[in-house]
């Protein structure tokens, strides 16, 4: 084990430290009705008794109260199925019901909605730790048919949109699927690091992945920029959790 450690470490001291991975999608700090990314009619036939919604986020302080990120709306539904918030004391909707989080500013934060039908029971993890959980209404299920917006909220379908809801920020690696993860799933997802890759038993439960979202249609000052990422990110688990976030920092990777 030491000397895979030492390998491993000489290896990333002699190569760049700081590498270009996937892209980043990154919503102007400027708040405006213009800024969203849309999908209509996404695939979520699979979705109707369980999901699991995924994503890095890293929030700008744009002077809203609000900041919504994710947001999935259906013509016969009075409001959005699901609704995410990215700001400080962000309201989380899932049926029209509310489940309160926060996420700091300017920082790289995981962010995982889980629910299944079975146990009625939605779950919020922030960092692979749970931070607030929900019972549903029994026997409801989530309705397909809808539009998927990043970005805003719609108070209509498709639309509706405004100016102090808009989300500033960065997204990466957003990932849905039609499973609820467990405890331990989600805290193994978070433990790979934004550079890490879904685990291979999950790829077949994928519904929309990160490729799916940043081939969709953007609208306004929404942007699709090269991301980097600390190849010491290769090593979590490996080295010791202070070492490694040391020289993350000293690598300047959560700039």
């Amino acid at each position: 084990m030491k000397f895979t450690v030492m390998l491993v470490t000489l290896l990333l001291l002699v190569i760049d430290p700081v590498v270009s991975l996937g892209e980043v999608m990154r919503f102007s700090s400027t708040p405006s009705a213009s800024n969203y990314v849309i999908l209509d009619d996404p695939d979520f036939q699979g979705m109707e008794t369980s999901f699991t919604i995924c994503a890095w986020i890293r929030p700008r302080n744009n002077g809203n109260k609000q900041g919504f990120w994710f947001s999935y709306q259906v013509a016969s539904s009075n409001d959005n199925e699901i609704l995410l918030d990215a700001m400080i004391g962000s309201e989380n909707y899932l049926f029209g019901d509310i489940l309160a989080t926060s996420l700091e500013f300017d920082v790289w934060s995981h962010f995982c909605d889980t629910w299944d039908l079975t146990s009625a029971t939605r779950r919020i993890y922030v960092n692979g730790v749970e931070v607030a959980n929900k019972a549903t209404t029994s026997g409801r299920k989530l309705k397909a048919g809808g539009v998927l917006v990043l970005g805003q909220d719609q108070d209509s379908r498709g639309g509706g949109f405004a100016a102090n809801q808009a989300f500033s920020g960065d997204l990466y690696n957003l990932v849905v699927l039609d499973k609820k993860l467990s405890s331990e799933e989600v805290g193994n997802l978070y433990e790979r690091g934004r550079c890490g890759e879904l685990d291979l038993n999950l790829n077949q439960n994928v519904v929309l992945e990160w490729s799916d979202f940043l081939n969709a249609k953007r609208n306004g000052d929404v942007l699709v920029e090269a991301g980097t990422c600390s190849q010491w990110e290769l090593v979590r688990g490996i080295l010791d959790d202070d070492l490694l976030e040391h020289l993350l920092k000293f690598h300047k990777f959560n700039e």
